[in-house]
Order: C-alpha cells, then sequence, then structure tokens
C-alpha cells in the first residue's frame, strides 16, 4: 500500500515562510551545493514566490513536508502555436514517496488554473534535468525533447529557447542546448529497470558535464501519449503497492 500522503496546490505567495524554509532544507538533503547557503536560500525564494506561479506540497499525517514541487506559468507563441510553457524548477521528495501515485495525479490541478489564467492553449512542461529528473519525467511523459537532439520538433526547439532565455537570461547557451552554473543533484538513486538505464546513458550522451552543475532544458506535452503513460503508471503503482 501506498504510505499516507496529503497533497496541496498553493499560489506562491500564500506559502508561509515557515513552510518555505521547510521545503529548502528537505531540498539540501539532495544536492551538493555551488554557493552558499545564504545565497542558496535567497535564490530559492525568489525563483519559488511570484505571479502564476504555484506550489504543490506533500505531507504526512504529521504534517511534515516529504516532498514539493514548484510551478511558474509562461505562455509564448512560436510560429502558429499559442503555448503555455509550465516550468517545474525544483522536484525533490525523499526516498519512500517517490513515485507515490499522488505525484502523478495532482499536477492536472493546474490545467483548468491555467485555462482561466491564459485561454486555451496547448500545454507543455518544461524544466532543467539532471539524470534523476531526466529519467523520470521521461518514463512519465512517455517522451521528453532538448535542443540537443536532431530529432526534436522545431516548435519544441524555439519553445526551449523560449523557456531557458526567460528563465536563466545569464547562463543560458542556446546554441549547446544547456544551462550552466546549476546545484549538482545527487543521484544516487536512479531506477534500476532496463528502461531507467538505457534513459540514464541518453542522459550522459546529452548532456556528459552536469557532473560539473550543466543541466539539460527539456520540454514534454500535455497530451494522448501522456495520459495514457500517467494512467498506466497510476494503476501499476497503484497495485504494486
Amino acid at each position: 500500500m501506498s504510505l499516507p500522503l496529503r497533497a496541496a496546490m498553493i499560489p506562491s505567495n500564500d506559502v508561509s515562510e515557515e513552510r518555505l524554509r521547510e521545503l529548502w532544507r528537505l531540498r539540501l538533503e539532495m544536492l551538493t551545493l555551488t554557493r552558499s547557503e545564504e545565497q542558496d536560500w535567497e535564490e530559492f525564494q525568489t525563483a519559488v514566490v511570484g505571479p502564476d506561479r504555484f506550489v504543490f506540497v506533500f505531507t504526512d499525517p504529521e504534517d511534515t513536508a516529504q516532498g514539493f514541487f514548484t510551478i511558474a506559468m509562461l505562455p509564448v507563441n512560436v510560429d502558429d502555436r499559442r503555448m503555455l510553457l509550465m516550468f517545474s524548477k525544483f522536484f525533490y521528495f525523499r526516498s519512500a514517496y517517490r513515485g507515490h501515485p499522488k505525484t502523478i495525479l495532482v499536477p492536472w490541478k493546474l490545467v483548468p488554473v491555467a485555462l482561466r489564467r491564459f485561454g486555451f492553449r496547448s500545454l507543455h512542461f518544461v524544466t532543467t534535468a539532471f539524470p534523476q529528473s531526466y529519467v523520470s519525467l521521461t518514463r512519465t511523459a512517455g517522451r521528453t525533447w532538448s535542443l540537443r537532439e536532431d530529432a526534436a520538433p522545431r516548435w519544441a526547439k524555439k519553445a526551449l529557447v523560449a523557456f531557458g532565455t526567460a528563465f536563466y537570461p545569464n547562463t543560458f547557451d542556446p546554441s549547446q542546448g544547456l544551462v550552466s552554473g546549476a546545484n549538482v543533484a545527487d543521484s544516487d538513486s536512479l531506477p534500476r529497470s532496463e528502461e531507467a538505464r538505457r534513459l540514464a546513458e541518453r542522459y550522459e550522451r546529452l548532456n556528459p558535464g552536469w557532473r560539473d552543475g550543466t543541466t539539460l532544458p527539456i520540454l514534454f506535452s500535455v497530451d494522448t501519449r501522456l495520459i495514457r503513460h500517467n494512467l498506466t503508471r497510476v494503476i501499476r503503482r497503484t497495485l504494486r503497492r
């Protein structure tokens, strides 16, 4: 059975500083800082709190945060496509709660919020990925695109450039398709399945310099492929637990 876990979607401006610091400390358990804690805390607050931004907090029965992720929304027009990019900068869960069915189901709460705020646009998740998040998100979505893949469609590459330019104006290199200067996420808990190993190897080919703090911008779409994969994984994980 799944461990008890409560999920809440909170507008970022409504998250208390106490809870925000708890989430920040949880994140520090899972990465190696490349800057001082004071500087990292200030950058964390700036990145999380703002207009059209949400924090998804997952707590146990004692109200202790066991995981969280953040979403910032960016409307862009690419050729004839009206798109809404949903940026998940932070996505951290303690190991006992990774893969919990609620982590797959809860993000769908964003869809009616996005429609009310921005009208009808195609929806796409974007983030910068280290190996663990790349493997997890690609398995969840069924497919992700990056600027470093020749097969990526033109619209996806243009959207990724818009994303990198908006959120990483000083560290995004569009010619390389990478963002530099990131804290290095620990990746010792990669899944051991054949699929996960294959995706981890692909990530190494796409971004061999990740250990130096270089991270890979990726995109995946809210489409029938994503819905099918989400349903399949929720059913599989629920039965397994």
